[in-house]
């Protein structure tokens, strides 16, 4: 049976209850054994891990890498043929604002914060910064340079499709919209040429 608070507790003779110091002792030591175990706990492998980026945002950056190369296509395709400038710095210019629309600062510095507290940590993210892109080459006629445009708005169209699957309908949308341009630049380039 248990005790009350107002029953009086008799100790068989011989036996002596704790005193004040040795209860306050023992509880003491229990507290800092819990404290050091659970510091010991948070430092086991695994444990202290950060969280891996999103993968949606991880697309986002990926995509807008892949954007950008296709804007420095075209600007190296300008200072090649000057005279095509007009229309081709316009078509040029639309991937650099699908980039920041995929990737807004905000979300860079997001993506640049997860990736550095990964690589401080030693643990692999999969976001290693990439080399930086080899200057694009562009053929040596607007009429081949245009068609090779073209080309590579057209696997990147496709390549979009494919990665909306699944993905949230803010970003299938943005997407969607982006291979929907690329798709168009393919069309206008092969028109002309």
């Amino acid at each position: 049976m248990g005790s009350s608070p107002g029953d009086v507790v008799v100790t068989p003779p011989g036996e002596h209850l704790p005193g004040r110091r040795q209860v306050l002792r023992t509880a003491a030591v229990t507290a800092a054994a819990a404290t050091t175990a659970t510091v010991l706990a948070g430092c086991l492998p695994g444990d202290d891990e950060p969280e891996p980026p999103d993968p949606e945002l991880l697309l986002r950056a990926r995509v807008a890498g892949e954007v950008r190369a296709l804007a420095a296509q075209y600007a190296a395709t300008v200072d090649r043929f000057p005279a095509a400038r007009r229309e081709l710095a316009t078509l040029g210019a639309e991937h650099e604002e699908h980039a920041r629309a995929l990737l807004p600062r905000h979300a860079a510095r997001a993506l640049a914060a997860a990736t550095a507290t990964g690589s401080a940590t030693g643990t692999a993210t999969g976001t290693a910064s990439p080399a930086p892109a080899p200057s694009p080459t562009v053929p040596s006629t607007l009429r081949a340079a245009r068609t090779e445009l073209a080309e590579a708005e057209r696997s990147a169209s496709r390549r979009r499709l494919r990665q909306l699957r699944g993905r949230s309908p803010e970003l299938a949308r943005l997407l969607a919209s982006v291979a929907a341009c690329e798709a168009a630049h393919a069309a206008l380039l092969s028109a002309d040429a």
